[in-house]
């Protein structure tokens, strides 16, 4: 067998091998197919395995069946507070219908392109109803969930279910972040003077409750000591007066004592008395 015939069998053989290959497309475990004939659908498998298809008049586009992670990217929203903010999302899809996905947006590429969009507005609309304590507090979750229940309601119009999606970073724009620091630190500050004053107020009272207490518990006791001072002096006067009864004489003589110790106590003090006064009469004795 010359050359020229091993080229007269190669070429048909080649072909036939050709139209085989062409013929055969494996379905991967990971991925559905769409099976087309000129643009035009013609089945859809999600089943994997190997499968036949006309060669050069059909053709197989795949899609992936995993979730899918996509970046959205920042929105400079505003709040229900008037207050700016700038949100980072995330979000997880996956083609549900690869028939529906592929009239619509066609590849993945066209499926973030309407995504985009889709988030942007939603997330517009859901955060400005809220206020920023309610972005930076556990309702973060609860906003979330809003959010990615929206866009899947939408996202269903393309085949696409988004299976999660989350406020990743969520931070003031530089040319507003100072004003509102400040204005925040104003109502803190505010805050706490009315605890201030509420607190001075409490004590205030409290001092006054306790003040009028002092004063009634002294002037009772005044009162008390006052009486028993009273009867102490009543019952000295009353014994006294009996035991100076028995001798006055004694009386008189112990009280003068007392009157020259009281008098002449003080060395510088001087008497221009008469020496026949009463005054010196137990001193004349």
């Amino acid at each position: 067998m010359n050359s020229r015939s091993l080229i007269v069998f190669a070429i048909p053989a080649l072909v036939i091998i050709g139209i085989l290959f062409g013929s055969v497309f494996v379905v991967q475990q990971t991925q559905q197919t769409l099976v087309l004939e000129f643009g035009k659908l013609l089945r859809v498998i999600k089943a994997p395995g190997l499968y036949f298809k006309i060669p050069f008049l059909q053709n197989v586009r795949n899609y992936d069946n995993r979730i899918l992670d996509f970046d959205l990217p920042s929105i400079a929203a505003t709040l229900g507070d008037q207050k700016r903010l700038l949100v980072d999302t995330f979000a997880r899809y996956r083609i549900v219908d690869p028939a529906l996905f592929y009239r619509t947006v066609m590849n993945e590429d066209g499926a973030e392109q309407r995504l985009r969009i889709l988030n942007q507005s939603i997330a517009l609309s859901v955060l400005g109803k809220v206020k920023l304590t309610d972005v930076l507090s556990p309702k973060r979750v609860e906003i979330s969930k809003t959010i990615r229940d929206q866009m899947n309601i939408a996202a269903k119009a393309f085949g696409i279910e988004v299976v999660d999606l989350q406020l990743r970073r969520t931070d003031l724009p530089a040319e507003n972040s100072e004003a509102i620091f400040n204005r925040m630190i104003s109502e803190r500050n505010q805050e706490a003077q009315e605890f201030r004053s509420q607190g001075d107020e409490i004590a205030q009272e409290i001092k006054s409750v306790a003040d009028k207490e002092r004063t009634i518990i002294l002037a009772e006791a005044t009162k008390q000591s006052e009486i028993i001072r009273g009867q102490g002096d009543a019952y000295v006067t009353e014994k006294a007066g009996k035991i100076y009864g028995k001798d006055p004489q004694f009386y008189d003589f112990y009280r003068s004592l007392n009157a020259y110790k009281t008098s002449l106590n003080d060395k510088t003090t001087t008497f221009i008395l008469s020496p026949q006064e009463s005054f010196f009469k137990y001193l004349n004795r």
